[in-house]
This record gives structure tokens, C-alpha cells and sequence, in this order.
């Protein structure tokens, strides 16, 4: 009986060693949010126009200078380029947004965001064919 209670004891050791090792193997995983996805959810800002300038060979302070001349007294510039990179019926990689306003920035063009006339002609310098829908959500955001 001795013999039998040792071996079980040992059993159940090995048994409880064995779940331990195993037991990650079988964990479901925990997905965050990665950093390609958290950056699809962000806006576009001055810091980024600015970083890409650089990327690209520019000064910092030249660099600087030319991201915040892009957007020369607009309001609420924040809030509607958040809408611009996030409506769903513009369809803007936030990617193509930056790119796009990198090149305004670098050969000195504006971009009035509070124009509709404005808006349209940098969204179709990344959608060339715009139908009723992206027009009338360029409309509203002229509007925020």
C-alpha cells in the first residue's frame, strides 16, 4: 500500500509538471492592437507631413516650416482631417493623405480646408474619379 501512494504522489507530480508545460501551448492569445493598426486610426498631423519632408531629404526646420505653412488659417483643421483619412465614402489610406500633403508642402501649395473647391482638388490628386458620395462627404466636412 506504501508502494502504491509513493508512485501516486509521484504520478501526480509529473502530472502537475506536465499541465504546467503545456498549459501556454494551450492559451488563447490576447490580441492589442498593433502599431500598423493604431496608426490606421489616427489622424493625420503636422508631425507626420513634417517626418515624411525629412524622410525625404529636407531640413527639419525647413521641413517644419513648409508643414505648417500648408495649413494656413483653417479652423478646426484637426477635426476634419480626421474626417478626411476616416469617412467611409472617401476611402483615404492615411498613407495616401500624408503623401499627398507632403507634396503640397514641398512645392508651397496650400490647401484651404475650409474650401470645397480646395478640398476637392487635393482629394482628387489622390482619387482622380470622385462620384456623388465622396463629393457630398467632402461637402460636409467643408462644413465642420
Amino acid at each position: 500500500m506504501e508502494k502504491i501512494s509513493i508512485l501516486t504522489k509521484r504520478s501526480i507530480f509529473l502530472i502537475f509538471l506536465a499541465s504546467s508545460a503545456a498549459n501556454p501551448l494551450f492559451a488563447s492569445t490576447v490580441y492589442i492592437y498593433s502599431a500598423s493598426e493604431r496608426q490606421q486610426e489616427r489622424s493625420v498631423t503636422h508631425k507626420d507631413i513634417q517626418d515624411l519632408l525629412i524622410s525625404k531629404g529636407l531640413e527639419n526646420s525647413i521641413a517644419v516650416k513648409k508643414s505648417h505653412a500648408l495649413f494656413k488659417n483653417n479652423q478646426n483643421i484637426n477635426l476634419k482631417l480626421s474626417h478626411l483619412c476616416k469617412n467611409p465614402n472617401l476611402a483615404l489610406s492615411r498613407d495616401k493623405v500624408i503623401e499627398a500633403f507632403a507634396k503640397y508642402a514641398l512645392f508651397n501649395k496650400e490647401c484651404d480646408m475650409n474650401s470645397y473647391d480646395s478640398l476637392v482638388g487635393f482629394v482628387q490628386s489622390i482619387s482622380p474619379n470622385l462620384n456623388q458620395r465622396q463629393l457630398s462627404a467632402i461637402k460636409e466636412i467643408v462644413k465642420l
